[in-house]
């Protein structure tokens, strides 16, 4: 079966690519779909490490800054494991899903010690050949680095910059060399910037990893200028050793933009169904304004009016941004973000959020998204309420309510959220009553872990955003929500992810302003990429909440395509944001403002046919899982057996993941949940029996019950 799957490893083993030998068309006559990400660096790298003589850093100095810099644009040489081969060869009968392949790219690689330090305490490049203790007390090796040596950004502020010349202009996807080892057991992963050519691009999370060597971080897709460009990591958190960057050419839907065509929810409204449709459409060809309302008891003029008997207007005492918007640009928003932040069961308090949500879209021609910053008691019958944490509290109200408990029955959790579903759906149905779409933010900034429905991890978060899909979708049967997941682009996102078949959206939440105190205008491109990369192109990518709305011109040279922004309400407009950059956006052709958006009674957009109506299960309300959930030396559940790259799919990725991993690559970056993903057999670890019962899988000869079976 040289022509399919097996000469896709073969070319692989033979450490080279030969359109001669394996053709795309062949790889799709053969029925294997390879990602990108399949065939190109940073998955198949077969650096050599060679142990190095200790030497003092200042010899790495400028006399030998050229044999430093190795920046090599070059086919890399691929190889795969006997483990790999020899486990291909003994399922040679395969018959695998159609697909794409990618052809493999050019590689730029660049050590950190021709780079620059800036405030670093040590100034020059080390070689420590071990780290005495760790974040955990351990002894941590540090021999292996590429080379001849590597640095260390070990403070606040803190940073490394290097130069790197590209061919051409484009997207290129960067992988980070690294090891970090002081994170401690409360707060094990570090958090660093990532700057382009001197400009925010957002941040790497980079995880805990002392003991495992050197390991290459997949940290996201970044633009680059033809010719010079520098990459900086700068501390945020501090204490990382860094060894080199490696660029990738991007697959090919990072600038091909194609989102699913139709709503998560096949029952999905008719105006629902339409906004979906509107979005997709201007999706990477132009960006949506937005703007938070500031949310609170101060509906004196409303009241006023319903007083005297007249006409009520919802709007009128939530208008401070809108306001000011208007003064400095003329214009008024196209999306308003309204938060249901008081719609509880236990301190309940209704500022007319649901009537403003309908009035922005009837009676203004705006679209809602609603945000839900969902207030549970303090803790089991009090009368106080809370969302934060203790952690997050900052002195203030916090509660320990449980999200894992509330996703099982029987406990006062899960009495507790299926009294507040059933007031959020009343108040939800308003809009669906009154025929207005909304753009639905539950559960946001979960892997933070600063909200409740965070705190207990991703699979207790992810049960609940599922089960609470699934009340709302078919219980209370809201077909007019389309829902958005606000998530990271850390090392753990994909854990978080709830699935394609509950998200229409990915957002992210952009804090990133000066101390806190000064705008920050990027587009922050490499985040976008990296949020579109997460589900390859098919969710349309928003900045659900931000402090500066990047600039016009950073937004245009980045070629960042958010579908839209929306700034928090008060300061986070008013004084991170420059009132000329205000201006120029809004006023642009580029940015889609309220008077822009089409009429909604007349919009007749062709739509997708209308999939016939079923109802959608979520799944199983647990973290439990019906296969066998720890592995050797581990606890915690399986969030899908052999989903070893925890991407939410069990495809040909996985089975290369677990061979390199068996195969003891040292740059096979594999995670926690990943290793209990991928213990796919009856005997503890992961080695190749796990690798081929994943490939069996993938090819149907083993059924769902037959693989979780582990038998």
């Amino acid at each position: 079966m040289r022509g399919g799957f097996i000469g896709f490893i073969w070319q692989l083993s033979d450490q080279r690519y030969s359109e001669q030998r394996i053709t795309k068309s062949e790889l799709n006559k053969g029925g294997v779909r390879c990602a990108d990400r399949l065939i190109i660096p940073p998955l198949f790298i077969t650096e050599s490490y060679k142990k190095k003589k200790v030497t003092r850093s200042g010899q790495t100095g400028t006399d030998n800054k050229n044999n430093h810099l190795k920046e090599v644009t070059n086919m890399k040489k691929r190889k795969t494991t006997a483990l790999l081969v020899s486990a291909m060869l003994s399922v040679s009968a395969l018959s695998f899903p159609a697909g794409t392949s990618a052809a493999a790219g050019t590689e730029i690689k660049v050590e950190f010690e021709s780079g620059t330090l800036t405030d670093c305490e040590n100034r020059e490049p080390i070689t420590w050949e071990q780290i005495d203790e760790d974040g955990f007390g351990n002894v941590c090796d540090m021999k292996g680095w590429s080379g001849d040596s590597y640095v260390y950004i070990d403070r606040k502020d803190a940073a490394a910059t290097v130069t790197v010349n590209v061919p051409a202009d484009g997207y290129y996807g960067l992988s980070i060399c690294y090891i970090q080892c002081f994170g401690n057991p409360e707060k094990p992963d570090k958090t660093q910037y990532l700057l382009v050519n001197g400009e925010s691009q957002g941040e790497v999370l980079f995880p805990f990893n002392s003991g495992k060597g050197w390991q290459e971080l997949p940290a996201g897709y970044v633009h680059l200028k033809k010719g010079e460009n520098t990459i900086t990591i700068k501390s945020y958190w501090g204490y990382t050793f860094l060894d080199y960057i490696k660029l990738t050419d991007a697959p090919s839907y990072l600038t091909s933009f194609t989102p699913d065509d139709a709503p998560c929810n096949p029952n999905a409204s008719t105006e629902a169904r339409k906004l979906y449709a509107y979005l997709r459409s201007v999706y990477g060809k132009h960006i949506l304004s937005g703007q938070q309302e500031y949310c609170g008891s101060h509906n004196y003029n409303k009241n006023a009016l319903e007083s005297q008997g007249k006409e009520i207007d919802y709007l009128v005492d939530n208008e401070a941004e809108f306001e000011y918007i208007q003064n400095k640009t003329g214009k008024q928003p196209a999306i308003r973000g309204i938060d249901f932040l008081f719609y509880n069961t236990t301190k309940a308090y209704e500022d007319d959020a649901p009537e403003r949500v309908v009035a922005w879209y009837k009676d203004k021609g705006g679209i809602p998204t609603v945000t839900f910053h969902w207030n549970v008691p303090t803790e089991k019958g009090s009368s106080e309420v809370a969302f934060y944490v203790e952690s997050a509290a900052n002195g203030g109200n916090f509660t320990t309510f449980s999200a894992a408990n509330a996703v099982k029955e029987g406990t006062w959790e899960r009495e507790k959220i299926d009294t507040d579903l059933e007031n959020l759906a009343k108040q939800l149905g308003k809009a669906r009553d009154a025929g207005v779409p909304i753009l639905f933010r539950p559960l946001h900034e979960a892997e933070g872990a600063w909200f409740w429905w965070g705190a207990d991890g991703p699979e207790a978060c992810k049960a609940l955003y599922r089960y609470m899909w699934d009340q709302l979708t078919n219980k209370y049967k809201l077909n007019n929500l389309l829902w958005i997941w606000t998530g990271s682009t850390s090392a753990h996102a994909s854990e978080w992810y709830p699935g394609d078949e509950y998200v229409d959206f990915q957002g992210i939440d952009k804090y990133n302003a000066i101390n806190n105190s000064e705008p920050n205008p990027s587009a922050i491109s490499a985040t976008f990429y990296s949020m579109v990369a997460q589900t390859e192109g098919r969710k349309m990518v928003v900045m659900s909440e931000n402090d500066t709305i990047p600039s016009l011109e950073n937004l245009l040279a980045d070629k960042a395509a958010w579908l839209y922004f929306c700034p928090w309400y008060q300061r986070y407009l008013t004084e991170l944001t420059d009132p000329a950059e205000l201006r120029k956006i809004y006023t642009s052709d580029y940015c889609i403002t309220l008077d822009e958006l089409p009429d909604w009674d007349t919009y007749d957009p062709e739509l997708p046919p209308v999939t016939p109506a079923v109802t959608t299960t979520a799944a199983p309300v647990t973290t439990e899982k019906p296969a066998v959930t720890t592995v050797s030396g581990s606890t915690g559940t399986v969030t899908l057996l052999g989903d070893a790259d925890c991407s939410g799919v069990v495809d040909v990725s996985d089975a290369v993941l677990i061979a390199r991993f068996a195969a003891e690559d040292k740059n096979a970056v594999i995670t926690d949940q990943g290793l209990r993903n991928a213990d796919c057999d009856s005997t503890p670890g992961v080695d190749g029996s796990d690798l081929t019962r994943v490939l069996r899988y993938i090819a149907k000869q083993l059924t769902k019950e037959q693989f979780e079976s582990k038998q």
